[in-house]
């Protein structure tokens, strides 16, 4: 195949191993963008001595200024290439879920080889996430890939860094009634989406493994879930068996939705109790009483959004476990969670560990598991394994 040569960037610094071993992002300030290159433009990506090293699409503007799309000189980065890896990101899907699953993410950006996009299905509504500058250019192209592929009653597209509020409908209609919202099953349980206002895509999809885990725990337990959003632990520890489940998020509307999957499971939401208050506050004062859970749920947005708030953030992981320990009883269980891409795994244990430590509890760790496995990670990519979710065993 002949493709047309494009303008190239070069490297001003030594990471060619890094992209030839996986990794699909170049920072500006370890290159040299060429002049009057435009935001999603296909461009090469030159090495330090001026060979070929990747082709990809460029932002000129943004910190992240280049995206490898393929290390193949003669691969062509086009609409086509975003359907075919589309299709093969279905494939693995298909390959990997339970049938019991009707809501669950179809592509998952860089890690499908699909730099720009995260796509989630929920139903026959398709929930897209596009980043960035390139997520604006390509939309089109990222559209047309799933209309083709999955044919959904509708498509609902946001851009975080474009624009604020809800999500905009771009193919096809939702349905009457609550505006946005889709129902879905995962594992037996059912929730409530809300596509358009919704965060992330509408749902935390990557968490449905460790909701099981938290549902074979909860069995004569009394458990609380602290930044609960719509109550996913929390219907995954009530139909597990808990005793008593007590939900909590800062945001009321989100409350009210985890009071609403409770009824939609069959679960009377009059036996468990919902509060709209700060995870934070709850947790210290829990800390400085005798212990009334026997399982806490500790699942906090992330709190690094880029590497300058690490040292905050890991403080704030700390003191939050810190406080989750203190409050347990002896035997009592902290299943407790990252989402940051920029706190590694070995740096969240290692924060555990300190948290424990100033608990002055022992602690075991029973289990450390990631996203669900339809959340992908790329060989080389070590930010594409964001999600870190640990089961410990206080003393």
């Amino acid at each position: 195949m002949n493709v047309p040569r494009s303008s190239a960037a070069r490297l001003t610094q030594g990471i060619e191993p890094a992209i030839r071993a996986g990794h699909p992002w170049v920072f500006a300030d370890a290159l040299r963008m060429p002049a009057g290159v435009a935001d999603g433009e296909v461009i090469e990506l030159h090495d330090r001595d001026g060979r070929f090293l990747a082709r990809g699409t460029a932002e000129p503007k943004s910190p992240l200024a280049f995206r490898v799309w393929t290390l193949d000189r003669e691969e062509r980065v086009d609409g086509a290439l975003v359907e075919r890896r589309f299709s093969a990101a279905l494939q693995l899907r298909r390959e990997l879920l339970r049938p019991d699953v009707t809501g669950f993410r179809v592509c998952h950006g860089e890690n499908d080889a699909l730099p720009g996009l995260q796509c989630d299905l929920y139903g026959d509504v398709a929930s897209l996430r596009t980043d960035g500058a390139l997520g604006v250019a390509w939309e089109e192209r990222f559209v047309a890939a799933v209309e083709r592929h999955l044919a959904p009653r509708a498509i609902v597209v946001r851009n975080p860094q474009q624009q604020e509020g809800e999500a905009r409908v771009v193919r096809g209609r939702l349905a009457d009634g609550l505006a946005g919202e889709v129902t879905i099953v995962e594992h037996g349980r059912k929730f409530h989406v809300d596509v358009l206002h919704g965060q992330k895509t509408g749902f935390f999809l990557d968490q449905r493994e460790n909701r099981d885990r938290v549902a074979q725990l909860a069995r004569g337990r009394r458990v609380i879930n602290l930044f609960s959003y719509t109550g996913g632990f929390s219907v995954a520890a009530a139909q597990g068996g808990a005793t008593r489940v007590t939900t909590v998020d800062l945001a009321a509307p989100a409350v009210e939705t985890a009071r609403r999957n409770f009824a939609l499971n069959g679960l009377d939401p009059a036996a468990h109790e919902f509060l709209a208050v700060d995870a934070f506050d709850v947790l210290a004062e829990l800390a400085a009483a005798p212990p009334r859970f026997d399982l806490i749920v500790l699942d906090p947005p992330s709190f690094a959004h880029s590497k300058k708030t690490v040292p905050r953030a890991q403080k704030a992981y700390e003191k939050l476990n810190e406080l989750a320990l203190k409050a347990l009883p002896s035997g009592g269980w902290l299943a407790t969670a990252s989402c940051s891409s920029h706190v590694r795994e070995h740096d969240f244990l290692s924060l555990l560990a300190t948290a424990a430590a100033r608990a002055g509890r022992r602690v075991t760790i029973a289990s450390i598991a990631g996203a669900a496995p339809d959340h992908p990670a790329r060989l080389g990519f070590p930010e594409g394994r964001y999600l870190k979710f640990v089961l410990l065993r206080a003393e």
